[in-house]
């Protein structure tokens, strides 16, 4: 096997003296990046098994309280095209310090909250803020690695939210049990405030920008870098293949009520058997640095695609836990290698835009996957799981093929550059 073939831009050779001198900082940022974004993803997916608690608590329904994760994801996906052109014009790491602040300062009156309305309204500001971490760091990452050693990077960062998916349900679980749901929200909204702190010892250069660029930015052409964007055929092929990814992947969703309807589980063993995906991300994050000098990034889409088909149609075999657990770890790992490769490839999609660029592509995938999980609850309510798991697996192998496709050119057009 070789390792993909790809020119270097001009300006990426040009960061790697400036990245070896100053090492050492970049390393902080990267360390103080990934914290963050384990905290917002902690955050992110521990509503889910509190919600009973909460409800309690607040004295209303547990699908009233289900409303708060509506009201934190919502703005999370729509504010991903917020923070590109803000990011492009005054700096990653600027954008996220002050972002995170708020994040942080939500995220701790959560914990305080009297009643379900200040409790959603706290959760959009948290959402908002929260928006700002993953992408940022993603284009930071962009910054100040080169393409070789991108995606291995990419995957410690991955590698971060994938702990935190495998141990949120347990958290959640045991948090609810033993203390109180509000701790858990002051705990995360305290820890989130150190990282975020330290981050102003670390400059942010805001970028320099060329005579185009800087007009792309001004406020009588907001949208400027948007259609920039949208205008570039690698960047545009990328965007379509990850919100069709979060579309067939949104089928995550529904196997909690898969495994509570069809094998009769209760909440803490499914939280477990749920949390092997994390584990499958998590473990794949570590290794996908040598995958990728391994094999190209259309290689890669096709495994992870087929991977996650796999994983979906295992599910329609017999209901027996073992089966369930290794369908959920074949789903991680390949979620990682096809996701983290789009990943990687968006962030050579627009240098100059690279904050923008990263910005759409999350907005791609949240879209995706809203819009997906819309559509697969009207086939589950129709036909029933198995419908589901079967549209899902199949969707993901056509996906697979196609993507593989796809990339092929998105690689040609970037070593072309």
């Amino acid at each position: 096997m070789v390792t993909e073939e790809i020119i270097e831009p001009v300006a990426s050779r040009a960061r790697e003296p400036a990245e070896a001198a100053g090492g050492e900082r970049v390393g902080l940022t990267l360390g103080l990046l990934s914290t963050l974004a384990f905290f917002v993803s902690i955050d992110a997916r521990m509503v889910a098994p509190l919600l009973p608690a909460i409800a309690a608590s607040l004295h209303t329904s547990v699908g009233a309280a289900g409303l708060i994760v509506t009201a934190y994801s919502l703005p999370y996906g729509l504010f991903q095209i917020a923070y590109g052109p803000l990011a492009d014009r005054f700096g990653k790491v600027a954008v996220v310090r002050s972002a995170v602040l708020l994040f942080g300062a939500g995220t701790l009156g959560c914990g305080f909250a009297r009643d379900l309305p200040s409790l959603m309204v706290l959760r959009i500001v948290t959402g908002a803020f929260a928006a700002s971490v993953f992408p940022m760091a993603l284009a930071y990452i962009g910054d100040v690695v080169p393409m070789s050693r991108r995606q291995q990077t990419i995957g410690n960062l991955v590698t971060a939210t994938s702990v935190a998916t495998a141990l949120s349900p347990a958290i959640g679980g045991v948090i609810a049990a033993l203390l109180s749901w509000r701790d858990l929200f002051i705990a995360c909204g305290v820890l989130t405030l150190p990282p975020a702190l330290l981050l102003y010892r670390v400059r942010s250069h805001a970028p320099r920008l060329d005579r185009a660029t800087a007009a792309a930015h001004s406020l009588r052409a907001l949208l400027g870098p948007f259609g920039a964007v949208l205008r570039t055929e690698n960047a545009l092929i990328i965007d379509a293949l990850v919100f069709v990814e979060g579309a067939l992947t949104a089928g995550i969703t529904y196997l909690g009520a898969f495994l509570h309807d069809e094998y009769g589980l209760d909440y803490a063993r499914i939280g477990l058997l749920l949390g092997l995906y994390g584990v499958g991300t998590m473990a794949t994050a570590r290794l996908i640095g040598q995958a990728a000098r391994r094999w190209s990034s259309p290689r890669l889409v096709l495994g992870g695609g087929l991977l996650l088909a796999v994983s979906y149609l295992l599910l329609l075999g017999p209901h027996r836990q073992p089966l369930f657990a290794v369908a959920m770890l074949v789903m991680g790992v390949g979620f990682v290698l096809c996701h983290s490769t789009l990943q990687t490839r968006v962030t050579e999609a627009v240098p100059s835009l690279r904050g923008t660029a990263v910005a759409l592509f999350a907005f791609s995938l949240f879209l995706g996957s809203g819009a997906g999980t819309a559509i697969l609850s009207v086939l589950l309510t129709a036909f029933g799981y198995e419908a589901l798991l079967l549209v899902c697996g199949l969707g993901l192998a056509l996906f697979a093929a196609a993507g593989a496709v796809a990339m092929r050119r998105v690689v040609q057009l970037q070593a072309a550059r």
